[in-house]
């Protein structure tokens, strides 16, 4: 029976204003090798590739390419996919922002004040407001982030029979507190797998990750190669690891 797979890859980009943004290392390489990964499989029909505009995109014909910016769009075009697509795994490997831009002042505007002024000033004398471009010119800017919303808790209600892969990152820990780590963050969005991994075995250009599943069994990968291709394993054969 064919299966159709969405990807989520590469980072997202929150704008903090029509020229200037915030985002992050995520690349979208890993991604593009899972996609790859499960190309050479025909069990695998379509592959819907949601990721950031410059991010890595795979060699495969059967990748779908959308693009996003922020998570706003992200969560957008995810409820999309869906709703309108038969999905029958997910591999949600994007490095989503935690925060994007609320507003911004001056720093002189909040000198004195207590948080709660300072909120108000924010949100009603916010410079983005007045501005599309901040001036370059302007001195001691402050930006009051505000939290996205999550992505990874959508997908089993969006689809409860699918095959959810979450992926967790941390930087410097003990290989203990990376898999109770990802083991929560499994249990808690109700995912099948959590690819953990340490950003400083990421940086090295050596990225080791270790998939675990529901079980608490784990699997430890060395190389994005061979990661996506435990990932396409599982997702095109199931089982414990």
């Amino acid at each position: 029976m064919s299966k159709n797979v969405l990807i989520t890859a590469g980072g997202t980009v929150e704008a903090i204003d029509r020229v200037r943004s915030i985002t992050n290392t995520g690349t979208g390489k890993l991604g593009s090798l899972i996609a790859d990964s499960l190309a050479g499989n025909e069990e695998v029909e379509k592959i819907f590739y949601v990721h950031a505009e410059n991010s890595y995109i795979p060699e495969t014909d059967k990748a779908i390419s959308v693009t996003v910016g922020g998570t706003g769009e992200l969560e957008a075009e995810i409820r999309r996919l869906c709703t309108e697509e038969k999905i029958d795994a997910v591999v949600h490997s994007m490095a989503v922002s935690d925060y994007r831009v609320r507003s911004v002042l001056r720093l002189d505007d909040v000198q004195g004040l207590d948080r709660e002024e300072i909120t108000e000033k924010f949100d009603g004398d916010n410079l983005l407001k007045k501005y599309n471009k901040l001036p370059s010119s302007l001195e001691n800017p402050i930006i009051l982030l505000e939290q996205t919303p999550k992505i990874l808790p959508m997908f089993r209600r969006l689809l409860p029979e699918a095959m959810i892969i979450g992926f967790k990152l941390l930087d410097n820990v003990t290989h203990g507190e990376l898999i109770n780590t990802a083991y929560k963050l499994l249990i808690a969005n109700e995912c099948d797998y959590v690819l953990a991994n340490d950003y400083v075995s990421v940086k090295s250009g050596c990225h080791e990750g270790v998939l675990i599943d529901r079980q608490k069994h784990e699997k430890r990968c060395i190389g994005k190669e061979e990661i996506a291709e435990i990932i396409a394993g599982v997702i095109i054969n199931g089982g414990a690891l």
